[in-house]
């Protein structure tokens, strides 16, 4: 319950003062021991923050070997907390709990009241009659285990700000800063990670840790358990990547690792949203679903996807097409507030229409960078990258040391050490039967095959990170739930500290090649291949590839050719609406030229396309 207000409808005299002037001192001054409570707490993760930036700064020029970033910000969040947890003990930090009782309403557990009106009395030692202040308090959540410590929490989140606010930038940026080259060029083997793996270790872990508490006697139902397969599925490199980036590994290994993940967020979150969807009912004793649920699951999930990413595309295009056709690109700073409302709006769209935000935010930053950045200026090119940048930095560290205080102040955790003991083993087998077998498949028709050592590394790379946390803590209603979000927090620092500490040894020990000046950058990732991979030999790609530079790169950019040049004659009327100036000055150009470029680009794509 979060203090409002406290007022009373009319003024009574109590000797001089009247209560509303005294309830209006009463607010004042508890409104202003929160206002400092907040401020503390900010105060104390700013401090974080500029220790993680200074620790940054200072591993670019001596890195300790077997310690990355990312694991001493979760550290410092650690010593943080456990602080916290030691200096605050019970009501110390000023907090008051009154027990109250529902008397005038109907509202019952299934629909909690949004609001209560608390009178409290009040005594002046001059008026003989009882006087009372009435208080106005506003829903938070269920309570579970309820712990009087205000710092600690304060300290604590609302799940929605991590939904709402922290994982919209970060995903956006992996679809604006894609390695798009890299990315395409393995887009096949990424696709099957991230939607057949993801969705073979939720099934994996879900069936492991079923039987797992079934053993040990923990009262999980199966679906519980594959909801936490969805939640653990969600992987977050991070650490590995980042890495990855300052040794320059392989391309084709950076590609995989980064794409897998990128794409695998979002089918964690679909999967967790449909599996919630279709749970069983309270009381119910179907352990399974039965066969329409089934069928009911498989279209919600490739309906919300679908959809999701839709919207996510859709908000793109637009944006492109907004700027392609005004002259906003004369005012850089309302052009580039203009992309980051519109980059954001995809997200709300998509959540006020019951679909899954990050899912459309992800899309319409692979949108954004393919189509819309060609339109901006040069300054709105420079500021929009560096903002989500910032931003996406900022986010994802303060995620870090949430993770890492929360594991003292939060209230919602319950430990298991079986159900904790049962994770382990179950991501470990999740992650085996994703990579290798899967990888096998691939290899059959993949030339040059995935090698055993790249398999390895992406073994080993399967940290989880922010989302999985995100998706844990935003349900903590039941034992069950709050076990699970006990376990995820664990599974994250764990893999964080381990994983990322021992990346630059396993890159050594395995022998992966670094130094690859093909290596992705951050600048490569605003740009797209204009010449196809001899590897990639799958005609879906090649027509979609001549589509996009057909149609719709004309349509939505300034790209040469035109419409007017790549439409059919009878098209023309339509052609001329969507052709801009810019496009009109290039066309002379392109008609010298074109036929040159066109025998190039057969020359070099189409030659292995049958191979």
């Amino acid at each position: 319950l979060h203090f409002l207000s406290s007022r009373m409808a009319s003024a009574v005299i109590i000797g001089r003062l009247p209560v509303d002037v005294v309830a209006e001192g009463i607010t004042e001054r508890k409104l202003a021991a929160l206002h400092q409570v907040d401020t503390l707490n900010l105060m104390l993760y700013t401090i974080l923050m500029i220790m993680t930036v200074l620790t940054i700064w200072i591993f670019k020029h001596r890195r300790l070997r077997f310690v990355h970033e990312t694991g001493l910000t979760l550290i410092y969040g650690l010593i943080v907390g456990l602080i916290i947890k030691l200096c605050t003990n019970g009501n110390s930090s000023g907090a008051i709990t009154a027990d109250v009782q529902l008397w005038n309403t109907t509202a019952n557990v299934d629909s909690p009241p949004d609001f209560l009106r608390l009178s409290v009395p009040y005594y002046d030692g001059i008026s003989k009659e009882n006087q009372s202040i009435l208080l106005r308090y506003k829903f938070d959540s269920n309570v579970n285990v309820f712990k009087e410590g205000l710092l600690e929490e304060k300290a604590t989140f609302d799940s929605e700000i991590f939904f709402n606010i922290l994982l919209p930038p970060i995903i956006f940026n992996a679809g604006y800063s894609l390695k798009k080259g890299h990315f395409f060029r393995n887009i096949g083997s990424i696709l099957m990670y991230a939607v057949c793996g993801t969705s073979l270790s939720v099934v994996v872990v879900g069936l492991i840790m079923y039987g797992f508490t079934s053993l040990v006697r923990l009262p999980f139902s199966l679906n519980e358990t594959f909801l936490f397969g969805a939640v653990i599925s969600a992987t977050d490199p991070i650490t590995v990547l980042a890495i990855f980036n300052d040794l320059k590994v392989d391309s084709d290994l950076f590609a995989l690792v980064f794409g897998e993940s990128a794409l695998n967020d979002a089918v964690a979150i679909v999967l967790s949203q449909t599996i919630e969807r279709h749970s069983p009912s309270p009381g119910s004793e179907a352990l399974l679903f039965d066969g329409r649920a089934l069928l009911n699951s498989f279209g919600h999930f490739f309906g919300v996807f679908f959809g999701s990413m839709g919207i996510g595309s859709l908000v793109g295009c637009l944006a492109s097409l907004f700027m392609k056709f005004t002259k906003i690109s004369q005012y850089p700073l309302l052009e580039a507030t203009l992309f980051i409302l519109m980059s954001y709006l995809s997200f709300l769209i998509s959540e006020a229409a019951h679909m899954t935000g990050i899912v459309s935010v992800l899309f319409c930053g692979i949108c954004q960078a393919h189509y819309t950045f060609n339109n901006l200026s040069s300054d709105s090119k420079m500021r929009t990258k560096q903002f989500f940048e910032v931003l996406t930095f900022l986010s994802e560290n303060f995620i870090f040391t949430y993770i890492g205080v929360s594991l003292f102040t939060s209230q919602a955790h319950l430990f298991n050490i079986w159900f904790i003991l049962g994770a382990f083993i179950a991501i470990f087998i999740g992650r085996l039967i994703m990579i290798y077998p899967l990888t096998a498949i691939l290899n059959v028709g993949r030339r040059p095959p995935i090698p055993m050592k790249h398999q390895h590394m992406l073994f080993f790379a399967g940290l989880r990170g922010a989302m999985a946390f995100a998706l844990a803590i935003r349900n903590t209603s039941s034992p069950q739930m709050r076990i699970i979000y006990s376990t995820t927090s664990l599974i994250v620092i764990f893999t964080v500290l381990f994983n990322g500490g021992l990346t630059v040894q396993i890159i050594e020990w395995l022998k992966i090649k670094c130094g690859d000046q093909s290596s992705p950058t951050l600048d490569e990732g605003m740009m797209f291949p204009h010449s196809y991979n001899r590897w990639d030999k799958s005609l879906l790609p090649q027509k979609w590839y001549d589509f996009d530079n057909k149609f719709l790169k004309p349509l939505l950019t300034h790209s040469k050719p035109s419409l007017l040049e790549t439409m059919p004659r009878w098209c023309s009327p339509i052609a001329r609406l969507f052709t801009t100036d810019l496009q009109y000055q290039q066309q002379d150009y392109n008609q010298l030229n074109g036929s040159q470029e066109n025998d190039l680009f057969h020359s070099s794509s189409t030659v292995d396309i049958f191979a």
